[in-house]
């Protein structure tokens, strides 16, 4: 799918669009702050379940099909407790528009596509990485995924980077490379990959400012978390692996973990944010992740904290705080 198909529909105007694109408020930044926070557990939980015999496809399998059965309950109970907005039909927002034939079905394909093709290879090709790479190398090339959002919109969207956001972006990668970059001898393979990774991510972040624009947030998390679960028990399936069922309350208070807190919340959170500040400064404000997880590592499972990871880690903060003092502002 290319951009240009990725976005054409969802759109809210040039107007609203840009207020999106220079506005970042409070609300904006808490929720990127709160998906970033929840992610940040995921490598906690997924080391859990490996180590109680779960392979990845196993783990995903479970993660998104867990998170999109708590999601179509939430939006389920929220319908039938009169929550739904008047103009909210199945997920779709109008933003005002009176709507054209076909266009919550063209939304809704793009919408599909994006699942299929933009998030379920991400989480896949991202454990490859880490098989072929260690993880702090791993790590620092994907977090080059904001440089390439920044770069992406520029393109194919035409947003000029302000000065917070290159601020922002430079700070954070100094703290990335601080926190994460040890020498070593790494396969060119593994690198390329991480890299491809990190491309795809801000491609898929960039596409779906758009198209998340015309879906409520739990509505598009629970579609995205559907499809990606369908597609990993294909994998199980296709490739005759195993099929492993949970056993026992540690196990599936793990996978309700890595299902909920680490899925569905970051990701419900995610959309949100990127429809009230725009998928560059959300990006960029994600950059804290790799400090919770630091931190949460360093509770959890006993890793030593650093002073490198320390300096590191205030860089990504300062980042953040450039981003929101540098940038403007639209009542």
């Amino acid at each position: 799918m290319s951009l240009k198909g990725g976005i054409e529909n969802g759109s809210d105007g040039a107007g609203e669009g840009k207020a999106r694109e220079t506005s970042l408020s409070a609300v904006g930044i808490s929720f990127a702050l709160v998906s970033a926070i929840c992610f940040s557990t995921l490598g906690i939980f997924a080391s859990s379940l490996y180590g109680l015999g779960f392979s990845v496809p196993q783990t995903l399998a479970w993660r998104f099909t867990v998170a999109s059965i708590f999601l179509w309950g939430a939006l389920a109970a929220r319908k039938v407790a009169h929550l739904s907005g008047p103009r909210r039909q199945e997920g779709f927002q109008t933003a005002g528009k009176a709507e054209r034939p076909g266009e919550r079905a063209r939304a809704f394909r793009n919408l599909l596509l994006l699942a299929l093709f933009g998030f379920s290879p991400q989480a896949g090709l991202y454990f490859l990485t880490v098989k072929l790479l260690a993880p702090g190398i791993t790590s620092l090339l994907l977090y080059l995924y904001p440089a390439f959002v920044l770069l992406l919109s520029a393109i194919f969207l035409r947003k000029k980077a302000s000065v917070g956001q290159i601020l922002a972006l430079s700070m954070s990668v100094i703290g990335c490379m601080i926190t994460f970059f040890t020498p070593g001898n790494y396969p060119l393979i593994g690198l390329i990959l991480a890299v491809l990774v990190a491309l795809a991510y801000g491609g898929y972040l960039v596409v779906g400012e758009k198209v998340f624009a015309g879906f409520d947030s739990l509505f598009s998390t629970a579609v995205i978390m559907t499809v990606a679960g369908l597609v990993y028990w294909a994998w199980l399936v296709a490739a005759r692996l195993p099929i492993k069922t949970p056993a026992g309350v540690q196990e599936w208070l793990l996978i309700a973990g890595i299902a909920l807190i680490a899925t569905a919340l970051p990701i419900t959170t995610l959309f949100a944010a990127m429809k009230r500040a725009g998928a560059a400064n959300t990006s960029l404000i994600s950059t804290i992740e790799p400090v919770a997880t630091v931190l949460l590592s360093g509770i959890f499972l006993g890793e030593r904290l650093t002073g490198n990871r320390i300096v590191g880690g205030l860089f990504i903060i300062a980042g953040v705080i450039a981003l929101r003092l540098f940038s403007r502002k639209i009542a």
